[in-house]
């Protein structure tokens, strides 16, 4: 934002009658002159003469707008942000039959904004406003409220883990076009969540399962490869040992996709891609405003949907916009469900925010959430609007209540240098000899499971084996033993059994005692020529006898071989 370039006299001359002058000049003026041009005159020399007088004048309300405006809004002034945080309009509404009574303020911001030459005067003048307060919310009363709570980091993980070993093994089918996956692979996700989406209603529809194949591809953890998901680097490596920075990695990078536009998920609002899909502005310049909002909370404290949404509204770093041409968005019919004949904040905004924090930020394990219901929790915003009549909500998501930055959501957010998993992730398996007992089924990630299908047999509900015959075919199939090792010891406090070690060195001998070392040249020779070859102090060293009548010229070094073979005469024939 830039505050207005026309000066103070000027923009007092354009903007008010002679009346309004009149009353405005005798706020600060012993003697108001007759006529227009002198009343101008005389405000401008007296409010230069004496601004810092004519500022504490001002009710506390007023010299919160001026601040403000100078120092926050860069000279214009921003009554929706002005209302969030301070709680109501600087104007005292006082009305004739005219309209609104002019008061001392109006000789302050003309038209919503400061003049130039003023602002510059008033940015000497005008204290800098105080820092907004955050009021958060006690756990205890998140709990009574009876909200359904779910902490979200654990799962999250989990979660990561199972996806990215389904996209390894080409099971999550996507759209070529939109990236979104089939209703089939949503379905086969839905199942194998941590724990149940957020909500078991069909009418509702997943969330988790819906979001998680494009925060991967979003994220940089995938990629399209024809109809089904496959690993990046940064996706390998988050499987590999850092599923916490896989998460950092997926929300820094989705801030700049456009694989989505969540708002998209609105369907009751009607005409998002209407104006060759510039009617919407795009999320990559809505995301961080959210995101800066975020990054200030404090992790591990409670805060209302509807404080957070206040606060959006307090500053610029936090406001964005959401269409280019509201009129183009409607509800039901296109003739008469034009959501510009409303205030459209709760309408798009905040629905934009419900939903970046409750189907992605939430399902990424950033957030823990307590929510309801979302039939009815937010009908004050657009019972109003014509056409909504039959919607009991507008969005899925209507039924956010409370979010808090948990530990994870701290670590990626940059709060923490580091992310210490919560007590039990790590305490998954006991070893029994060269079984792996499950502590508790109840916690083991489905992912984990998809995995120990690769790498172990199955012997009970509760209980996996480690054979050589199932660590080979895991060696085989593509799996390294030392990730093996790796990942087994990251799911348990305990060390390896003794028996479990040794099934591991009889394992590593057997995968390395013979090694492809690529393929070599096979070479048929006459028999005294095979001799005078063997003998040769350089032939010799690029070659080793095979059989009876063959060479097989060392890996890497054929083309040597074949110089060193011209240099003594003979060259290497073809049959």
């Amino acid at each position: 934002m830039t505050h207005h370039t026309i000066n103070y006299q000027k923009m007092l001359d354009e903007e008010y009658l002679t009346a309004d002058l009149k009353q405005l000049a005798s706020f600060i003026c012993s003697k108001v002159p007759s006529r227009k041009d002198e009343r101008v005159q005389a405000i401008v020399q007296k409010m230069f003469a004496d601004i810092q007088g004519i500022f504490n004048k001002l009710n506390l309300s007023g010299q919160h707008a001026v601040s403000e405006t100078v120092h926050t809004w860069n000279g214009a002034f921003e009554l929706r942000m002005f209302v969030n945080k301070y709680g109501s309009t600087p104007w005292s509404q006082t009305k004739d039959r005219y309209g609104r009574k002019k008061e001392l303020l109006d000789l302050f911001l003309i038209r919503g904004q400061i003049p130039s030459d003023l602002f510059e005067k008033l940015k000497l003048v005008a204290p800098k406003p105080e820092k907004d307060t955050v009021n958060y919310t006690e756990n205890s009363t998140v709990l009574d409220e009876g909200f359904t709570v779910r902490e979200t980091s654990r799962a999250a993980l989990a979660n990561l883990a199972t996806f990215l070993t389904l996209a390894v093994d080409k099971n999550i089918r996507i759209s070529a076009k939109t990236g979104k996956a089939t209703g089939a692979t949503v379905r086969k996700m839905t199942d194998l969540l941590y724990e149940p989406d957020f909500y078991d209603d069909p009418e509702i529809g997943p969330m988790q399962s819906f979001a998680w194949p494009l925060l991967l591809q979003g994220g940089g953890l995938a990629k399209a490869d024809g109809s089904f998901l496959k690993l990046t680097p940064a996706g390998r490596k988050a499987l590999k040992n850092d599923l916490a920075g896989g998460i950092q990695t997926a929300w820094q990078r989705w801030e700049k996709t456009k694989i989505i536009d969540e708002f998209s998920r609105v369907t009751a609002i009607k005409g998002q891609k209407s104006h060759r899909g510039r009617t919407m502005t795009t999320p990559v310049k809505r995301r961080p405003m959210i995101n800066n909002l975020l990054e200030d909370l404090q992790p591990g404290q409670w805060i209302s949907i509807d404080e957070l949404i206040r606060l959006q509204q307090t500053k610029p770093e936090y406001s964005f916009e959401m269409v280019n041409y509201s009129w183009k968005l409607y509800f039901l019919d296109q003739h008469y469900g034009h959501l510009d004949y409303n205030d459209t904040w709760p309408l798009l905004q905040l629905r934009y925010i419900l939903i970046y924090l409750f189907e992605y930020c939430a399902t990424l394990g950033l957030i823990d959430v307590a929510y309801q219901d979302p039939r009815g929790a937010r009908y004050e915003d657009y019972r109003y609007c014509w056409g909504v009549d039959e919607l009991e909500y507008l969005c899925h998501c209507d039924g956010l209540q409370y979010i808090r930055i948990n530990n994870l959501g701290g670590f990626v957010m940059g709060h923490y240098d580091d992310y210490e998993a919560q007590k039990g992730d790590n305490d998954i398996f006991n070893f029994d000899g060269t079984d792996l007992v499950i502590s508790d089924t109840a916690i083991t990630p489905p992912g984990l499971e998809l995995y120990l299908e690769k790498v172990a047999e199955r012997c009970e509900i509760d209980r996996w084996r480690l054979t050589i015959s199932s660590l080979l075919a895991a060696i085989k199939g593509g799996e390294i033993l030392a990730e093996i090792k790796e990942k087994l010891e990251a799911s348990s406090t305990e060390e390896f059994s003794r028996e479990l070690k040794k099934l591991f060195v009889e394992v590593e001998q057997r995968s390395t005692s013979f090694i492809n070392v690529g393929q070599t040249t096979l070479i048929e020779c006459a028999q005294e020529a095979r001799k005078k070859a063997l003998a040769d102090k350089k032939l010799s060293s690029l070659c080793l006898p095979a059989g009876d009548k063959y060479l097989v010229a060392a890996p890497g070094k054929e083309l040597k071989f074949i110089k060193a073979l011209e240099s003594t005469g003979f060259i290497l024939g073809l049959k």
